[in-house]
């Protein structure tokens, strides 16, 4: 890779001794001859819903990271409007940021990486670990990818889901690959995000993360039918696609060659969601 700098360095120069502009001239336009950065996500999260006597309670943390200009990548993202798209096969071979700490919730968490780089989830389902108005702390040893720490504020309105199906505690949905799916809950304040994530087989040989992001205030959110069409259809068990909905808060952080986003759910509702055609 050096070397290659080097050659393309050389031949510019080359090129700019018959006619390049100089500073004095005015604005020039030089090559862009850095990488593409290498990815990474690390998500917190928490869901709460009452009914009647009872609430359930959930909490989870995962992390990802990966190289999409690889010749082979093991995932790629793509854009559609505020939705991220991460479509992913097996995930092994994939870079790592050693012990990834999660602390300033009810109790520290710890994600930490196999031989393959690959971070398993982190989920409790006896407890709220992230809650309201928590500052948590987020920070990695460093491997692969360096080094780095941020904190996150979870949001702290109470979130109330509207539509779809609110009144179910697992949130079944039923959704079309056709059909947009719209949302709705009650507005929060102004300034605060709604990310809504859709996870189907991650970590087979064809899995999907969708990430989207919605002004808070304004109530509302549609996740496009152009993004749930790159989703499976669901047959059976197979394919079934994980819910989490809530208020949002995401740090963006760029240690060396990486682009990596840090966000928090929270404290929102979970559920099940199978998509036909």
């Amino acid at each position: 890779m050096t070397s290659l700098r080097l050659i393309s360095a050389t031949l510019f120069a080359a090129i700019c001794v018959s006619g390049c502009a100089t500073v004095e001239e005015g604005p020039q336009s030089m090559p862009d001859l850095a990488q593409p950065p290498k990815l990474g996500l690390v998500r917190i999260g928490s869901s709460s819903v009452t009914s009647g006597l009872d609430t359930f309670e959930q909490s989870m943390a995962m992390a990802l990271f990966f190289d999409p200009s690889a010749a082979s990548p093991v995932c790629t993202r793509s854009q559609v409007g505020t939705c991220s798209i991460y479509r992913c096969g097996s995930l092994s071979g994939v870079p790592s940021s050693g012990d990834i700490s999660i602390k300033g919730g009810n109790e520290d968490v710890v994600l930490s990486p196999s031989q393959l780089g690959t971070y398993s989830e982190y989920r409790s389902t006896s407890t709220l670990v992230f809650q309201r108005g928590q500052s948590i702390s987020v920070s990695a040893v460093g491997k692969d990818v360096p080094a780095w720490q941020t904190s996150l504020g979870i949001p702290s309105p109470v979130f109330a889901l509207q539509t779809p199906s609110p009144a179910r505690i697992d949130l079944m949905w039923v959704l079309s690959k056709r059909q947009d799916l719209s949302l709705s809950w009650s507005a929060l304040p102004s300034g605060s995000t709604v990310r809504v994530e859709l996870t189907q087989d991650m970590g087979t040989s064809q899995g999907s993360l969708i990430e989207c992001v919605f002004d808070g205030s304004k109530g509302a959110g549609l996740v496009p039918s152009g993004v749930l069409s790159q989703l499976q259809v669901t047959q059976g068990q197979s394919h079934a696609i994980g819910v989490l909905i809530g208020p949002g808060i995401e740090s963006k952080l760029s240690p060396m060659g990486y682009e990596v986003s840090v966000f928090g759910i929270g404290v929102g509702r979970t559920g099940i969601a199978t998509l036909t055609e």
